[in-house]
């Protein structure tokens, strides 16, 4: 959802502590807060009560602790760009509260030949942000572009049923073949096999149509431009400082968006966040400190107005299987043994809970019997014996003989987390010498082949299903040389056969089981340690509204209405009445 990669914890630094002091640190950090610092302050009022309808104005102001990656739905995207790129594209499905797929630019759809035959007819009357009207031949060339094998889109192989996608991925083929244009309004994507995803898949950012100025090449400097309900202002993208988007006077919903513009401003840290919401220039703070999640939590003026987004992550130290020592699949299976995961979580207790298998919470089983991973300091041990690098704990003498290096960026869990892996496996002789980068490099060397030995892997599902976490992480189809989602560069052939029958399995409960074999592949093979499950808290004003939980992890504003007393000045000094 692609699944979509989520990094966007906020700023904090730690000493190396030992895991019980740094869990005694982290009560503490607890404590102090709501026993010693100053009060929060109160909330800033709303004009009118809680049932006054939507109205229109207003800019929704945000921040976040890092740049974005690019506003191209095509091209790589993360947990920073992609709520961005939501409200640029609109898509011909998109999903309700519950992550079902519904009808956005399409009109409707039609399912045929035992879902072989996916058949969309558009809404008509759809304008782009550039006046032109959505038609079929968009849709094509938007998805052809999206395909092509010189477009950096790492979810590409997610439309691999699509007739001819294999000789277009390989570039033998100028047109994908299955993807028809059947009139001005209709559009049919034919596809190999059944795919009891497709739906969830076109709601998805990747085949969002584009506007005629895209082309049908993917190119970097493209300014973005789409059918959603707010379109990039123009100079209104500066890197890495602020980003505005203002209202899409076309936009086919009738009197939405309710908003005149979003604007984020890039590279603040949590603490500049929390006091710019807390005197009204930020409406919505995201990238909080736990302390200051315990704050919000623990103030009955301020309770109501968190919100806690659903249990849709999957956390992990991710091993590349290519390169030593984690090509031993006995070395891995060492790690995903000796981490002790509960000092993970006793690191942030309200945002973190314990994860030892692929899937996460929301659709995980939960079934005490199934061979999760798990913290057994003697079995790792054994691995490692097994492996040919016994440890003796008593001596400290054996193990890996040289130092791992553990790429990271400098900021929230990871700080922690990575000084306890650090910890964990110095006890079973793997010595881990921690890099700290930019979050962009980051992001460059995970998922650059050879580039990482080892890293902290997160991933937020697109969908609520089980394809959205094996197929981008662990298939041998999702590894690219730049910019691949299986940054363990982990293939196992029969994983990938159990993957992809569960993909074309139409019957619900035949899929849990192939899902359920697959799970137990990886969490034995330890592509990754699994390790958290990571609940990120958002927090609002009052006069904020239509802000909610969006069960796929999407940031989605394009519903949100400002109610905020006093806003007819605040537009003045925002640049006047619009």
């Amino acid at each position: 959802m692609r699944s979509i990669r989520t990094r966007r914890e906020g700023p904090s630094r730690a000493r190396r502590l030992a895991p019980a002091a740094l869990a005694a640190c982290a009560a503490g950090l607890l404590a102090v807060p709501l026993g010693c610092s100053q009060a929060l302050p109160g909330p800033l009022p709303s004009a009118h009560g809680d049932d006054a309808p939507p109205r229109r104005g207003g800019t929704l102001h945000l921040a976040t602790f890092a740049d974005i990656r690019g506003l191209d739905p095509a091209g790589p995207v993360d947990g920073l760009n992609l709520a961005v790129i939501h409200l640029i594209f609109a898509g011909l499905v998109d999903y309700d509260a519950h992550a079902n797929p519904v009808p956005e630019l399409a009109d409707h759809w039609d399912i045929e030949d035992g879902g072989r035959t996916y058949r969309f007819v558009l809404r008509q009357g759809v304008r782009m942000q550039d006046g032109s009207e959505l038609t079929a031949e968009d849709v094509k060339r938007s998805a052809e572009r999206a395909l092509r094998p010189s477009t950096p889109d790492p979810m590409a192989s997610y439309f691999q049923a699509i007739v001819g996608y294999d000789a277009f991925a390989a570039g033998k083929a100028e047109h994908l073949e299955g993807v028809v244009v059947e009139g001005r309004y209709i559009v049919s994507f034919y596809l190999k096999e059944p795919d009891a995803t497709f739906l969830y898949l076109m709601a998805m950012h990747t085949l969002r149509p584009t506007c005629k100025s895209a082309g049908d090449r993917y190119l970097d400097t493209w300014l973005p431009c789409g059918a959603g309900p707010f379109k990039l202002e123009p100079g209104g993208w500066q890197r890495g400082v602020s980003l505005r988007l203002v209202r899409h006077g076309g936009y086919f919903r009738p009197g939405q968006p309710y908003l005149d513009a979003v604007e984020w401003t890039y590279h603040m840290g949590s603490i500049a966040q929390k006091l710019r919401f807390e005197s009204g220039q930020l409406d919505v703070a995201r990238d909080l400190s736990e302390p200051d999640i315990a704050r919000y939590r623990a103030d009955p003026r301020w309770n109501a107005l968190g919100l806690f987004e659903a249990d849709t992550t999957v956390y992990g130290e991710s091993m590349n299987t290519r390169m030593p020592p984690f090509d031993n699949v006995e070395i891995r299976r060492a790690v995903a043994a000796a981490i002790d995961r509960e000092h993970y979580r006793l690191t942030q207790p309200n945002r973190i809970s314990v994860l030892n298998q692929a899937l996460p919470g929301a659709i995980a089983d939960a079934d005490p019997s199934f061979p999760a991973q798990r913290h057994d300091y003697a079995a790792a041990l054994e691995h490692m014996r097994k492996a040919g690098y016994p440890y003796d704990p008593a001596t400290g003498k054996g193990g890996w003989p040289r130092p791992i290096e553990y790429v990271l960026y400098d900021k929230g869990a990871f700080v922690f987390t990575a000084q306890l892996l650090q910890q964990d496996l110095a006890r079973i002789g793997l010595r881990i010498r921690l890099r700290l980068v930019s979050y962009p490099t980051f992001i460059t060397l995970q998922e650059r082949a050879g580039a990482a030995a080892m890293s902290p892997g997160n991933d937020q599902l697109d969908y609520l299903d089980p394809s959205a976490v094996f197929e981008p992480l662990f298939t041998t189809a999702s590894i690219s040389p730049e910019g691949t989602q299986n940054t363990a560069f982990y293939s196992n052939p029969r994983l990938d056969d159990l993957v992809a029958r569960a993909h074309r399995e139409m019957n619900p409960a035949a899929r849990k089981a192939l899902y359920r074999e697959a799970d137990a592949i990886v969490c034995d093979e330890a592509p990754w340690a699994f390790t958290f499950g990571y609940h990120f808290f958002d927090v609002h004003q009052p006069y904020v509204h239509g802000l909610g939980a969006n069960p796929t992890g999407v940031f989605d504003t394009s519903g949100v209405w400002l109610d905020r007393a006093g806003d007819a000045l605040d537009r003045v000094l925002d640049g006047g009445l619009r």
